[in-house]
């Protein structure tokens, strides 16, 4: 009787070691860099270079965008050079990423993303940044620890611990998790206007994880925008997600 009781506990401490030892294989999943018609651009993080593209230089506005935990950042060209034409945009893969060495963790990325501001910050008359999915964490981070005049959060979560715990019911998430993404607790801290975009069929962030967020801020500095039908994969195809990123870009 001890060992028919023993095995499964067995088992699910395996299930729960494996999940804690290889975690981050499931949260990221960098892609190779592609060819992108666009000017190359590096940066250098304590040793870390950090190589991606930048879209319109010389405009006198900065765009900062993080991509997706599966995004090839350099596929955003085009949709970026339809909306903020008024903007300089950096796409800077995350280390790990595109053509950058390294190994991406939460800590990495606000520290990449920290210095790549600092570099660019003083350039500029206003600064924006844009997070999708995963980046929507950098992106909450950098605005809370930052002056930020925009921030546009797409198919945000109130935390990437709170995403684990809706896919892995049946795992102690919280005692696991390295990587935690606690976006919810930075919003007091986050002064800029925000635009936040939710797709309303998202099966990857549940619509109840970006409603989290979305009951953190200042209701006053934030604007929602639902789009209707859309996915997580498949949001920046519809017109009201591109237009919505434009009218809110072209705001005083």
């Amino acid at each position: 009787m001890k060992l028919l009781i023993g095995i499964p506990i067995v088992g699910y401490l395996a299930i729960c070691i494996l999940f804690f030892v290889f975690q981050r294989s499931f949260l990221y999943f960098p892609q190779p860099a592609s060819y992108a018609n666009a000017i190359t651009t590096t940066f250098n993080n304590n040793g870390q270079k950090l190589t991606g593209w930048v879209i319109n230089p010389g405009q006198k506005q900065l765009l900062l965008y993080y991509g997706g935990n599966a995004s090839a950042i350099e596929n955003k060209i085009d949709f970026f050079n339809q909306v903020a034409p008024q903007h300089t945009v950096y796409l800077i893969p995350y280390r790990g990423y595109g053509n950058n060495k390294g190994t991406p963790t939460e800590e990495a990325l606000y520290s990449d993303a920290l210095h790549i501001y600092e570099q660019l910050k003083n350039n500029y008359e206003s600064v924006t940044l844009m997070g999708r999915s995963l980046g929507s964490g950098v992106a909450t981070f950098v605005a809370a620890n930052r002056k930020v005049d925009k921030l546009i959060l797409s198919t945000p979560y109130d935390s990437i611990q709170n995403v684990a715990k809706t896919h892995y019911p049946f795992l102690p998430v919280s005692l696991l998790t390295r990587d935690k993404y606690l976006s919810v607790e930075r919003v007091p801290k986050i002064t800029a206007k925000t635009l936040i975009l939710i797709a309303e069929k998202d099966q990857i962030i549940i619509r109840e994880r970006s409603e989290a967020l979305v009951a953190a801020f200042d209701s006053n500095l934030m604007t929602k925008v639902i789009i209707s039908g859309a996915n997580h994969n498949d949001l920046s195809l519809y017109a009201k997600y591109i237009e919505s990123v434009r009218a809110f870009l072209s705001l005083n």
